[in-house]
């Protein structure tokens, strides 16, 4: 007979075992049973910016852009897309030198995921992470479904895990980003199918130039359909089972990817969290993921209003997601607080996404970018982290609309006039009882402005107090028809050429 204690010890087993199954069967691979996840959780909501990297073999030849593995072997290429990388790459290294043949020599030498991390949180990041694998077909993890992988090939590091294991040290969320979907038809093809379509994303030929059958069919993607939805979610399984992510961040084409594979990713990446105590995001580019379970991405672009949804995107840090040796240009820190503030104001986070070299070192350029965003973030932080939007996002002359002309409509293309955000424009954020409002700009001294919300949508509200962050003077301010009139300070605050902020409280 069991006695009081260890009836107590076995009853308190068995529940624990219930908890353990029931988490483990929360989620189906049904969009029924799916659509129960949390889409965005409170800590995505708050963290407002987030960074990742884009890091691999294609960094060898660091010319053109993170897609040479395709342009290298497409010579006649549509809407002119790469269109110099394969005449690049003929006359540099000639016909015979082949994608796979660059990966021994990335070496990886300085490469420090504490020195990444370090620079990325001191830029004001909150969820932090790496690319895991690109449209190529090399996985920067060590794999044993792939064995074209960063661990046993080119600079034999776990990226992955190095980033992992460096992220979760400190109070910020970890993200790995996968550009896989796409894979099956990022190198050439010579079939023209339904699965396979010829588009502006794949082009047929009836001759390839990379090598066919055995262990190359795996990197080349020259694989069945089953096959790569197969290893499509292989790879999945295993980053998600070592380290289950708090954002697995998703490209574009996953549609490509039967429906099946996609909902079962999803039920083990729920599953896995819930297990965990987790609360995880991931992302769609398009529709392959309803958005009632999947956070809406927009590439390099910002919506038209506030949004009932948190929404994201992104921005590269360099000249191009990966590093071009030919253009070591960097974002302007100053544009990328205007964009930030305007992101934010409409419900959206924003993720930049860092360039290293081969050899494991962020160009200067990028280090000195991220380090002015820090900078005014450090100062003005408040008005950013863990806001929500006011009633309105904002006011101001720049014009923001989208491109009619532009490929990427699919996925969100306002993008014209982020760059000519200036100080007559404004941005608003919230936070309990206080209003910030961020000038995208230093207007000059005792310059008056006029925040025509509160003689509309915030009419009526009671105001308190109105300061200047990061100054000390009294600011001047009054209520009218018009709206409430602040003056700025005879003073500059710092970093206020990016923007400053006006502080309202309310009664």
């Amino acid at each position: 007979m069991l006695t009081k204690n260890k009836r107590f010890t076995f009853l308190l087993v068995f529940l624990m075992l219930v908890t353990i199954t029931n988490a483990q069967e929360t989620f189906k691979p049904e969009w029924k049973s799916l659509n129960k996840h949390k889409v965005t959780p409170e800590w995505f909501a708050d963290a407002k910016l987030g960074v990742y990297f884009h890091w691999g073999v294609y960094n060898v030849p660091a010319n053109g852009n993170e897609w040479y593995g395709r342009f290298m072997y497409e010579h006649d290429r549509k809407k002119n897309w790469g269109k110099d990388v394969y005449n690049y790459h003929t006359k540099t290294y000639g016909r015979d030198k082949h994608y796979h043949d660059f990966i021994p020599e990335w070496k990886g030498e300085k490469f420090s995921a504490k020195r990444w991390v370090d620079m990325f949180e001191n830029m004001g990041a909150k969820f932090i992470g790496t690319i895991a694998e690109h449209h190529d077909g090399f996985s920067l993890w060590e794999s044993e479904v792939n064995p074209w992988n960063s661990k046993v090939m080119g600079p034999k590091i776990d990226v992955v895990k190095e980033m992992a294991l460096e992220v979760k040290k400190r109070d910020l969320k970890f993200m790995t980003t996968f550009h896989h979907g796409f894979h099956m038809m990022f190198f050439p093809k010579r079939e023209n199918s339904v699965l396979r379509p010829v588009s502006q994303h794949a082009k047929a030929y009836k001759t390839l130039e990379f090598p066919e059958g055995g262990k190359y069919d795996i990197l080349y993607g020259n694989t069945s359909y089953k096959e790569e939805c197969d290893i499509w979610l292989g790879k999945l399984n295993e980053v998600i089972d070592a380290y289950c992510p708090d954002y697995i961040w998703m490209d574009f084409a996953q549609g490509y990817v039967e429906e099946g594979y996609r909902k079962q990713f999803l039920a083990n990446y729920f599953n896995k969290a819930a297990t965990l105590n987790k609360e995880v995001v991931v992302n769609t580019k398009g529709d392959f993921f309803p958005t009632d379970l999947a956070v809406v991405n927009v590439e390099r672009a910002t919506m038209e209003d506030i949004m009932p949804f948190v929404w994201v995107t992104d921005f590269q840090l360099g000249s191009s997601w990966g590093y071009n040796k030919d253009k070591r240009t960097a974002l302007n820190p100053v544009k990328a607080i205007r964009i930030l503030a305007e992101v934010v104001s409409k419900n959206g986070v924003m993720i930049l996404a860092a360039a290293p070299m081969a050899e494991g070192i962020i160009p200067e350029e990028q280090a000195n970018a991220m380090a002015g965003i820090g900078r005014w973030l450090k100062l003005y932080g408040e008005a950013i982290y863990n806001t929500r939007p006011f009633v309105e996002f904002g006011q101001g002359p720049t014009e923001l609309k989208r491109n009619p002309n532009d490929d990427w409509n699919a996925y969100g293309s306002i993008k014209a006039g982020l760059n000519d955000l200036n100080a007559q424009d404004i941005r608003y954020t919230k936070k309990e009882k206080t209003v910030y409002a961020i000038q995208l700009g230093w207007p000059g001294a005792k310059q008056d402005v006029i925040l025509k919300t509160f003689a509309g949508k915030a009419k009526g509200m009671q105001i308190k107090s109105v300061s200047v962050l990061g100054s000390k003077e009294r600011i001047k301010w009054s209520i009218s028809k018009t709206g409430l009139k602040v003056t700025s300070p005879k003073k500059k605050p710092a970093e206020g050429d990016a923007a400053i902020v006006y502080k309202i409280k309310l009664k």
